[in-house]
């Protein structure tokens, strides 16, 4: 749907077109009418009611800036830049816009990136042309995320003459990274291009979108252009499955000796967790998480929530009936061979995104819509088709069974946290001991190796912890910046940043700044084990040369030593550094009371290493000073 939406608002393809893709890509005809709808304001040409629109004069930047304002966007996240120079003209006489800045074009988007995924809504970032390059990395990780984000910066005035900080096609570079890129031409359609990437960006799937805007434009006086209300902005698109599909998989569901569910992330894109917990509760379906979700898409200490698709081993094991349904909602489908399990399983995907389905395996019933509808009709198909009783007696004992197994686990898994002490301090400590220590409802932005040390040990879900990371992207440098955005939309509940230490020396000390500046709480809880980990296990386990003579030649960080807690004292914000588990508590609880206090707060956690070379601390050692001919 991506690319027909694109086809359609660029003039390449017609409204009927429009009609008959979204009807070869599975789409139902009342799916595609109100796609067609939703869209058909921002097909260039199109109106929009005088009632939806007001006339405004002032400079190209005014136009931007109101615009925006309309979209009811909040936040303009900025880097430094003589481009902005016309937005900063434009404030002072329309203040309503807060400017966010970072000193790094890569933490401008991430910032942006987590604010869009905690709030829900579309944001803005903004920074110099010569700044996109920086910005690319976090712009992949949104695009893999189809996180909804549109950037925008400066444009030369004069195009095509690889000038002064200039490249003749700038939006070539971003074109993988981006649902959508344009280069505005004329001032008075500024606002139109707004619009235009502001609902690309939303329109599920989602994704970044980029526009760029001369700076003569920007500057020009006396504009007059229309600019649409956030009314015009905000049109529904409901996209419904196939309604004799939908009778199918029910029934398939309704006939499985043992099904099994995979969620993902868009899931909690389509706000769809309830509906889906109770079509899981209904049917007695366990449910793994995709290994992969910037949210936690099901309860992770609910009865049927069995583990990550990659460990479901020990259930296998546990309850030895041959899985013969498997369901995926949301995600971006594995494939079938990564699972001989599910071989001889009936294979159903369920996602808003048509490109994913059936990508990677041959399916034996795919629909096509939001999650939240799809799951919602499910579960009244379900229902016509058996008595409460009959489902009851279908599904009682595996109802219990799997009760009991997830019970077991997470009963051993928070006994091995409370357990794990020493110094250096072990992961499942610091697990245990925050989720035990913070407010029931705080919010874990997690870049780590494995997501799978934050689903086993915080209790997330509906009414309980919010965890935001990455799907898929996994691009370094990422998730402090994140965390300031997911504050800035969550302003009343605890947010920690739990990062590894490779992945914060990624350029994520410009995020110090912003946090301090702007007086975001945030407690950055730093996983400090030296190491690149997943990077050192990946390479020293695949059996090469490395792994067998024990030599770690790119993983190894402790030297330099790195005490974080310094280095954000210099950006004025306060720390402790922890190297035993007996001073976690009293560290944590310190943290606590300086985000209630309105500051951030870092903790460095020496972390206990572990796996192969996990104890290596010889790395491939150079020193130029010892091979100078002059000591200068």
């Amino acid at each position: 749907m991506r690319d027909l939406v694109k086809d359609l608002i660029n003039a390449r393809i017609s409204r009927r077109g429009f009609l008959a893709g979204m009807a070869t890509a599975s789409y139902s005809l009342t799916a595609a009418k109100s796609a067609l709808a939703a869209v058909e304001p921002f097909i260039p040409g199109s109106e929009v009611s005088s009632a939806l629109s007001r006339t405004v004069t002032g400079t190209g930047a005014d136009l931007l800036v109101q615009q925006m304002l309309e979209t009811g966007t909040q936040y303009l996240f900025v880097a430094n830049g003589s481009g902005l120079g016309p937005v900063c003209d434009s404030l002072v006489d329309h203040p309503g816009l807060q400017l966010i800045q970072a000193t790094h074009e890569g933490q401008v988007v991430s910032i942006a990136d987590g604010y869009a995924k905690a709030s829900g809504k579309t944001a803005f970032g903004m920074y110099s042309r010569v700044g996109l390059p920086n910005s690319s990395s976090n712009m992949y990780n949104a695009m893999k995320d189809r996180t909804p984000l549109v950037t925008l910066s400066d444009h030369s005035d004069r195009e095509g003459r690889d000038g002064h900080e200039d490249l003749d096609d700038w939006e070539e570079t971003i074109k993988q990274y981006t649902k959508w890129r344009w280069t505005a031409h004329d001032a008075d359609r500024i606002p139109e291009w707004i619009r235009k990437a502001f609902k690309v960006a939303s329109v599920l799937p989602g994704g970044p979108t980029h526009v760029r805007f001369p700076r003569k434009l920007m500057y020009q006086p006396n504009v007059t252009a229309r600019i649409y209300s956030g009314k015009a902005l905000n049109i529904p698109m409901e996209l419904r499955p196939d309604p004799k599909e939908l009778e199918r998989v029910a029934k398939l569901l309704l006939e499985s000796g043992s099904p099994l569910m995979q969620v993902g992330f868009e899931v909690s894109q389509c706000h769809a967790q309830e509906s889906l917990i109770e079509l899981s509760e209904l049917l007695a379906i366990p449910v793994v998480q995709h290994f992969r979700s910037f949210h936690c898409d099901f309860p992770n200490f609910h009865p049927l929530h069995i583990d990550e698709m990659n460990n479901l081993q020990s259930w296998l094991q546990y309850y030895p009936h041959e899985i013969d349904c498997f369901i995926s909602f949301g995600t971006r489908f594995p494939p079938r061979l990564e699972h001989s399990f599910l071989e001889d399983a009936a294979i159903i995907h369920a996602s808003v995104d048509p490109d994913t389905i059936g990508r990677n395996t041959p399916l034996t019933a795919a629909l096509v819509g939001n999650i939240d509808h799809i799951a919602r009709e499910l579960l009244d198909a379900v229902r016509s088709m058996a008595s409460p009783a009959e489902l009851k007696k279908r599904t009682e004992e595996r109802r219990s069974r799997c009760a009991a197994y997830t019970a077991g686990v997470r009963a051993a898994r928070l006994e091995s946290g409370r357990r794990s002490r020493g110094a250096p301090v072990p992961w499942q400590r610091i697990m245990y001991d925050l989720n035990r220590l913070l407010d029931k409802d705080a919010v874990i932005v997690e870049e780590l190796g494995e997501a799978a040390r934050t689903l086993t040990h915080f209790d997330f879900g509906p009414g309980a912890k919010l965890k935001i990371g990455r799907t898929t992207g996994m691009a370094l440098g990422w998730g402090v910046g994140a965390a300031a955005g997911v504050k800035l939309a969550l302003p009343d509940r605890q947010v920690i940043a739990l990062q590894g230490d490779g992945g914060f020396m990624f350029g994520q000390t410009d995020s110090l700044w912003t946090l301090s500046r702007y007086d975001i709480p945030v407690m950055i809880v730093i996983i400090n084990n030296r190491s690149y980990e997943a990077t050192r296990l990946r390479i020293m386990n695949r059996g090469g040369r490395a792994g067998q003579t024990n030599r770690d030649y790119v993983s190894y960080l402790g030297n330099p030593d790195m005490d974080f807690a310094k280095l954000a004292a210099v950006y004025g914000i306060p720390g402790m550094v922890v190297k035993n588990s007996e001073q976690l508590e009293t560290a944590v609880k310190h943290g606590i009371r300086t985000l209630a206090g309105g500051r951030p707060f870092m903790l460095d956690v020496r972390t206990l290493s572990w796996g192969t070379g996990a104890n290596l601390t010889e790395y491939q050692q150079f020193s130029l000073a010892q091979h100078r001919d002059r000591k200068v």
